[in-house]
């Protein structure tokens, strides 16, 4: 039986003592009303409006992005998944695309949100401070409404990993949702840094939303050459020279670079369409191998299971 532990030497586990049974019988969920918000795309640095709004049973999450003067659907769904370079963009088969979907898709998966329409006034979504608080914010003052239908879960049925070079990730069966994310960097501020954790609202609220992205000032030049970080500043992600944190206020966590690695992890598995339950091992992973995990588990039919909660 797990025991409510919370530290570790050199690991911080996070769990919580009263956690649900599994596959107790949970209805699916969306938000009780609207939201909307406002700001720019971190790479494109495109001003954007985003409206959060609810969507029938079965739904899942459809992006649905103003091109002219109409919508465009595009799904969260791994097969969407487009380009992996320093965020998760996904498109559809014309082309148009929502970039950066990592971290308001991990508030809703964090949140157990399971059907939910976001329109878009433009192709990315609004970066805020670099983390999922301002999402997590509304969507806590908000509210949820319980649907008129069970939850539908995959259950991993078997060990599957994949690995480039020294990274990997890998799911195992297990009766949850658990995490483990571990980073390794040159930069005496980071070092090697893990986390892990029972995936749920309160755990997510508290230790992971507001950890914001991070990067390093010597590659700003190159990623601005290649059209990315356009909106990027202090204001939006902790930014690092070759010895300090450049942000005056500094860190919100000793460990805030590895907490924000597993924000979007979450928001890449998300990309499932369901709840994954499984236990979760990622070593120096980014968008690219989180997607590449998700498609290996849906190779074969012998790796998961869709599991209803009533």
């Amino acid at each position: 039986m797990l025991q409510t532990k919370p530290r570790i030497t050199h690991k911080r586990i996070f769990f919580d003592s009263k956690l649900p049974k599994f596959l107790s019988a949970a209805k699916q969920k969306t938000l009780a009303g609207i939201l909307n918000f406002t700001g720019i795309g971190l790479h494109t640095g495109n001003k954007v409006k985003m409206k959060l709004s609810p969507a029938p049973v079965d739904t899942g999450i459809i992006f649905r992005r103003k091109v002219k003067d109409s919508y465009v659907n595009i799904k969260a769904n791994f097969n969407n998944v487009r380009s992996t370079k320093l965020c998760t963009l996904i498109s559809d088969n014309r082309g148009n695309s929502v970039s950066t979907v990592e971290h308001i898709l991990s508030a809703l998966y964090a949140y157990e949100i399971d059907n939910i329409y976001i329109d878009l006034t433009s192709n990315e979504i609004p970066v805020y401070d670099g983390s999922a608080l301002e999402f997590v914010n509304k969507i806590e003052k908000l509210g949820f409404e319980e649907q008129d239908s069970y939850k539908k879960f995959i259950k991993i049925k078997k060990n599957v990993e994949v690995k480039n070079g020294d990274k990997i990730a890998r799911v195992s069966p297990f009766d949850n949702t658990l995490i483990t994310t571990e980073i390794s960097y040159d930069h005496k501020l980071i070092g090697k840094q893990t986390i892990s954790l029972l995936l749920n609202s309160k755990i997510y609220q508290s230790q992971i939303c507001s950890a914001r992205t991070f990067g390093f000032l010597k590659d700003v030049e190159t990623m601005r050459k290649k059209g990315l970080a356009l909106g990027g500043s202090l204001d939006n992600a902790i930014v690092l020279d070759d010895k300090n944190i450049m942000n005056k206020e500094g860190l919100r966590f000793s460990d805030e670079f590895v907490r924000h690695k597993l924000l979007d992890f979450i928001g890449d598995i998300s990309l499932a369409g369901y709840r994954i339950l499984g236990s979760f091992f990622s070593s120096q992973t980014g968008h690219e191998l989180n997607n590449k995990l998700l498609k290996k588990i849906f190779e074969s039919p012998n790796n998961w299971e869709l599991v209803c909660s009533n």
